[in-house]
């Protein structure tokens, strides 16, 4: 259930923009046709109007069509941003939508935009984690049984000793991990850039990074859960000659352990919100975008402390996932796109380049040309 909601966010907003996009080519090209058309008509009437008049705005039509269709191709081609088409059409659809140069926040011109090569990457991981839940991958024989380092002792001091009271731990930290995974797509992609601002570029943007943070996240820990197979901690009290009802479930003694999902989802959507929030005003107060993030990361954190408190998850497991999560959520993002404009320019100010100069009558000297 978790992984399908990354897919289906993914479906919903990377398909579109392809069909809008060739939509918008077709409508284009008639453009173009028609423009041409009037174009070839202009001398027929030229002797009834002022001297070159028409066929100096028939050819400027033509040469203005021709420039916005071969820029089209040229971008399309280049890959560099699968996303404009689909902003168009949401504006001149009737959408909220403000000027460009009246946005309060906006996607920076610096910052690398969603590209049709990382498209290609989410697509394919994203079905082959379809094809690693859909087949009868999974095993319940476990490779590896018991804690390392200090699992053990943080497990007995933390585990909770009533099956209830595990039981809505686990759920608690189902739903907060659920808060976390909507929270960068519907509060800050959606209501607030989107809705809140009128900003539908960087809306998009940020949905489309947020879906291939999770894809990555996902993949990485369904492969790694299916090679570690490591049997969950509460299989030992089962083992011991626990009659608790969860013994009985072939799903809580499910060998996915290592590491932990839940942990991993919520640290990527904690590692999203605080790098959406520090890398622009979001919601146009320092205190208050500082606090979404510290929010994220005390909730993400709290996940992972209930994962080990119910007993599903070693302490291991969840730092694993924590790892993992902001691996995806926040380092990968920064380096694919934030950095761009996250950091002045690495060069000085100012650079001296001395070179030779020649001037008249003869003369020969050294000049120094600055850049500023």
């Amino acid at each position: 259930m978790r992984s399908w909601l990354g897919l289906v966010l993914f479906t919903s907003l990377t398909l579109t923009p392809i069909c809008v996009e060739a939509q918008a080519d077709a409508d284009v090209a008639a453009d173009a046709s028609a423009d041409v058309d009037t174009t070839s008509e202009a001398p027929a009437t030229t002797d009834a109007a002022p001297a070159g008049t028409g066929t100096a705005a028939g050819t400027g039509t033509a040469a203005g069509t021709g420039t916005a269709a071969t820029g089209r191709v040229a971008g399309r081609e280049a890959g560099e941003d699968i996303v404009s088409a689909l902003e168009t059409a949401v504006l001149e659809g009737g959408g909220p939508s403000l000027p460009a140069d009246h946005l309060r926040i906006e996607w920076r011109e610096s910052w690398p935009r969603y590209s049709f090569d990382e498209l290609v990457l989410t697509a394919g991981l994203g079905l082959l984690l379809v094809a690693a839940l859909a087949l009868p991958t999974a095993a319940f024989e476990p490779n590896w049984r018991g804690g390392i380092l200090f699992d053990d002792p943080v497990r007995e001091g933390l585990r909770l000793r009533s099956f209830d009271q595990r039981n809505s731990s686990a759920i608690a930290s189902e739903v907060m991990q659920f808060v976390l995974i909507g929270f960068p797509f519907v509060v800050d992609a959606l209501a607030t850039a989107g809705v809140g601002e009128g900003s539908w570029d960087l809306a998009l943007q940020m949905g489309l990074i947020s879906v291939e943070a999770y894809v990555i996240s996902l993949v990485f820990w369904r492969v790694t859960s299916l090679l570690a197979r490591r049997e969950r901690p509460l299989t030992a009290l089962c083992e011991a000659g626990d009659t608790s009802r969860h013994c009985d479930d072939p799903n809580l003694r499910a060998t996915e352990s290592f590491f932990s999902n839940q942990a991993t989802n919520a640290f990527t959507g904690a590692g999203l919100t605080c790098l959406h929030h520090t890398a622009m005003p979001l919601w146009n107060d320092e205190a208050a975008d500082a606090t979404a993030c510290v929010s994220a990361l005390t909730i993400a954190a709290m996940v992972g402390l209930l994962r080990v408190m119910s007993d599903f998850e070693y302490l291991t497991d969840v730092l694993a996932g924590a790892v993992v999560g902001l691996a995806s959520g926040w380092l990968l993002p920064y380096l694919l796109h934030y950095q761009g404009g996250a950091r002045p320019e690495l060069r000085a100010p100012v650079s001296f380049i001395p070179a030779p100069l020649i001037g008249p009558n003869d003369t020969y000297g050294l000049q120094v040309i600055g850049i500023f």
